[in-house]
């Protein structure tokens, strides 16, 4: 049967540290000692959060006054807040002591000044309050990250912010419609407790989603991670869900596919436009494969490597063995791939553009297809 190449793409989100950094503490004075005074009492070490108390005074030498009382200790800086945090409060000093008859007051350390936490951001990983000094805060706590980490990412779409009923962010997305049909819209219903997808019914023809501003600009291993959720069954010939092209011809003689053929089941391929090979091989690499369930939401990496030409495909977080290139030829899966050489590596030199949405090439009945979350990076993304 001749079916046209499946496509296929890289998936693949950091998370930032925080950081603790420590203020100095106050200084304290000496208190001076009273003349011919009776011994005097050592001021009491102040603590101010980290602040250290004055110094001990040292009293009068021939005092019959009673000892001095030490100095209290000074109160502990307040701490930080989570997320932003609260400077220190100032620490007090010790209490004067009370020398003997001729004992001079020591003097109290001096106020322990913490400088407070600095906001913690949200986004992908928030920064943590710094480290408050002596009389200081505790550092801020950790701030949240985005929701998916999206926000951090080159490309991410969760589709939230759009319209239902309308067409995806065109900031984000063109669209292309080689039928006429159907165009893609955003839907009330999303992946993992979101509540908007973009809903692609495809007659036949090309109908995708594109963004070509990105995936360009990421290096030679891109990862892209997208919620993929099939309406109805899927015909039984060679259909494609994601795809890219290697230079501005975007037309489909210039296509790395990932997408859906059947032979002994039907699963998920690898194909080119030039039909030179299949990933993994056409019913005897199925079972390595993976082979989708109707409404059922299914996150799906991909990552794609222009130096080496290796290629990854995960589900939910697992590893399929038949959609990988490793570089090794295995059997009924990628031996036939690697065999063709530049026949097919051609089709992923570079990538120029980024598409999700339905081609289906030997016919059948329309298939709806919602994607959520869509997202390319140059670092693994995950399914968070």
């Amino acid at each position: 049967m001749s079916y046209a190449p499946a496509s296929r793409f890289a998936i693949g989100l950091g998370t930032l540290s925080l950081v603790a950094l420590g203020c100095a503490g106050g200084s304290s004075s000496t208190g001076t000692g009273g003349a011919s005074g009776g011994n005097g009492a050592s001021g009491g070490n102040g603590s101010g959060g980290n602040a250290s108390g004055g110094n001990s005074a040292s009293g009068g030498n021939s005092a019959s006054g009673g000892n001095g009382s030490g100095g209290t200790s000074a109160s502990g800086g307040m701490p930080g807040s989570g997320g932003t945090s609260s400077g220190g409060s100032v620490g007090t000093g010790g209490s004067v002591s009370s020398g003997g008859s001729g004992g001079a007051p020591s003097s109290g350390g001096t106020s322990g000044t913490g400088s407070g936490g600095n906001a913690a951001s949200g986004g992908a990983t928030g920064t943590g309050g710094a480290k408050g000094g002596a009389g200081g805060g505790a550092a801020g706590a950790t701030g949240n990250g985005g929701a998916g980490g999206c926000a951090s990412l080159p490309l991410c779409d969760d589709f939230e912010s759009s319209t239902v009923g309308a067409a995806p962010n065109s900031a984000l997305w063109t669209i292309v419609n080689d039928g006429g049909g159907a165009a893609p819209v955003i839907d009330s219903m999303g992946a993992h407790g979101s509540s908007k997808s973009v809903k692609i019914v495809g007659p036949g023809s090309r109908v995708y989603i594109r963004n070509s501003t990105v995936i360009g600009t990421l290096g030679p291993v891109v990862h892209a991670r997208y919620y993929v959720r099939f309406g109805s069954a899927l015909p039984q010939g060679h259909n494609a869900f994601m795809v890219t092209h290697p230079t501005t011809d975007l037309s489909e003689n210039n296509e790395l596919r990932l997408g859906t053929q059947y032979s002994q089941a039907l699963v998920f391929h690898w194909n080119v436009a030039s039909d030179a090979a299949n990933l993994p091989t056409i019913y005897n690499g199925d079972p390595q494969s993976f082979a989708p369930s109707i409404n059922t939401w299914y996150c799906v990496e991909v990552t794609i490597n222009t130096s080496n030409f290796h290629l990854n495909v995960s589900v939910d977080g697992n590893d399929i063995a038949g959609l990988a290139d490793d570089g090794v030829p295995t059997t009924d899966i990628d031996a036939d791939w690697i065999n063709a050489g530049t026949a097919v590596t051609k089709f992923y030199t570079a990538l120029a553009d980024f598409n999700v949405g339905w081609r289906e090439f030997n016919g059948g009945s329309p298939v709806t297809v919602w994607y959520d979350d869509v997202a390319l990076s140059p670092n693994p993304i995950g399914c968070n």
